[in-house]
């Protein structure tokens, strides 16, 4: 029996599979979250992972306490950190959308599309 047709079929699938896995990488490099606070003066980016990469205090902001100052960088970053796990959460359902890994990461639990 010739499996030749079986063996062009998988190495087109495995191509595939391959092209896909570094789509999502690419994607999920670029993944953003920003989250504000202090009426829009703490503004705070996070990268993938929560990886921190940027900080913006002006305004009023400069004129908090710094236990109140850290409080608002605090509920930017968190709130930069949600907005990042949300755009993580529809790359990865946009190419696997049956997969239910992602809410571990996300640490909530997501509508599913129908």
């Amino acid at each position: 029996m010739d499996t030749t047709p079986q063996v062009w079929s998988d190495a087109a699938r495995a191509d595939e599979a391959y092209e896909q896995a570094h789509e999502v990488r690419e994607r999920l490099a670029r993944v953003s979250g920003t989250g504000t606070a202090a009426r829009g003066d703490v503004r705070i980016t996070v990268g993938m992972g929560g990886r921190l990469t940027g900080v913006v205090i002006a305004g009023r902001a400069m004129e908090l306490s710094g236990e109140a100052l850290s409080a608002e960088i605090m509920t930017a970053a968190s709130l930069a950190e949600q907005a990042a796990a949300r755009e993580v959460h529809s790359i990865t359902t946009h190419y696997y959308p049956d997969h239910e890994l992602w809410n571990q990461y996300t640490g909530e639990s997501w509508p599913t599309s129908s």
